[in-house]
């Protein structure tokens, strides 16, 4: 197939954007922003933890791309509010929030007009010991959701995958359940194949994107 179309996916050396790398580049070129080089030809290798080095790349890698996901994220620190310091709280801010900001913007400038964020449960509801995952994607979500509202000709959706078989989710189940008994959930929940989900994503997003519903639950969707 020659493909003469490009997207952009955050994250995409590892997780489910490694899945997402491998769907979507059937049809299209795919620009992968992370910190470790994906299998993608085309990388932006940084830390999005550093924004200053993040704007700095972007703003030296014109390049015009019809779709950008938002799939990078982090869990940062686990514990109980007051014991989460600043710098970590901040640290995962940038990740999550404030980085995604500057891709969003750098996109639109490239004439970018649809924006797919990957979104969780963790954005609408609170668990134990997640103040740095909840806090941080309540405001992905929020930012998102406001960028739709303010640029109604541009189309911002997002997606929860639900639970995936990923190291974020071997993570939470290292977790001590009698600490964070929320936890609980993802040790009585099936986790699903990552590449499920991404190629569920590849064969409707622009079904996604067409209809007027602003957030998808692909556990919801008939064909998961």
């Amino acid at each position: 197939m020659n493909k003469d179309k490009t997207i952009l996916i955050t994250g995409a050396s590892s997780g489910l954007g490694k899945c997402l790398l491998n769907s979507f580049s059937k049809n299209f070129n795919v620009i992968n922003i992370s910190r470790t080089m994906s299998a993608s030809k085309y990388n932006i290798v940084v830390n999005l933890k550093d924004l200053s080095d993040l704007k700095e790349k972007l703003k030296i890698k014109n390049s015009k791309h019809e779709l950008c996901i938002l799939n990078a994220g982090t869990m940062g620190t686990i514990g109980s509010a007051c014991s989460i310091n600043y710098e970590d709280f901040f640290e995962a801010l940038k990740v999550n929030v404030l980085a995604n900001k500057i891709i969003i913007d750098w996109s639109i400038s490239n004439g970018c007009r649809n924006f797919i964020g990957i979104s969780s449960g963790a954005a609408t509801k609170n668990y134990d010991g997640w103040l740095n995952y909840c806090v941080t994607k309540s405001a992905f979500r929020s930012m998102l959701l406001q960028y739709q509202k303010d640029l109604p000709k541009l189309n911002f959706k997002l997606i929860s995958p639900g639970i995936l078989n990923t190291n974020m989710n071997k993570k939470i189940k290292n977790l001590d359940v009698n600490l964070y008994p929320d936890m609980n959930k993802f040790h009585n929940s099936l986790a699903v194949d990552p590449q499920k989900a991404s190629d569920l994503i590849f064969q409707k997003y622009q079904v996604y994107l067409n209809i007027d519903k602003l957030e998808i639950d692909l556990r919801n969707d008939e064909n998961w």
